[in-house]
């Protein structure tokens, strides 16, 4: 089952989902298994089933991976941390979060994320509207294709696809030296 740029990860059955009239629609996708990206070098699965709200992705991001200061027009970027450590900046205040947080950053305020440590940042990422799977679908490559080298990508072409899908890149990513600042800091928890 694949759509625009995805493949499904996991087994041929992958995404279940059925409409029946006057129904609750039945959606189920298991463990493994959904649309998949490579987004930015890191994974991207989707796991809600097509069609179903709200949007559930399974983001997988590499240790040293950090997203660059971003805004997200229509949508909160919420998201439970499965397994690893964020440094995370929203508006003016900045962060640590680990494994079993939550974290809900509203809408219209530039935020910026950054795994830490040794391990990727699994992260289930909650949104309402489409926006942030259109941007991941637009410039994502299928999961079935090797993972791109960070050095070849195009990341001027990429953002610019970002804010014509509803989140704008505003700033820049974290640096190292601010990582280890901020994730050695007395506030780091």
């Amino acid at each position: 089952m694949s759509a625009m740029n995805g493949t499904t990860h996991g087994s041929s059955h992958g995404t279940t989902s059925t409409t029946t009239p006057g129904a609750r629609r039945y959606g189920k996708t298991a463990t493994g298994e959904g649309e998949a990206w490579w987004f930015y070098g890191d994974l991207a699965i989707l796991r809600s089933p097509e069609g179903a709200m709200p949007i559930i992705i399974e983001h997988h991001v590499h240790a040293g991976g950090s997203a660059p200061r971003h805004v997200h027009r229509t949508l909160d970027d919420s998201f439970m941390i499965l397994s690893g450590r964020l440094v995370i900046e929203c508006g003016d205040e900045t962060f640590v979060a680990d494994a079993g947080d939550y974290v809900s950053l509203p809408v219209g305020v530039p935020h910026r994320l950054a795994a830490v440590g040794d391990h990727e940042a699994v992260l289930l990422q909650t949104h309402a509207d489409p926006a942030f799977l259109n941007f991941i679908r637009a410039v994502g490559r299928p999961a079935s294709e090797p993972r791109p080298d960070p050095a070849t990508m195009d990341y001027e072409a990429m953002n610019d696809v970002a804010g014509e899908t509803g989140q704008p890149v505003v700033g820049p990513p974290f640096t190292a030296e601010e990582l280890t600042a901020i994730a050695a800091g007395p506030d780091a928890r």
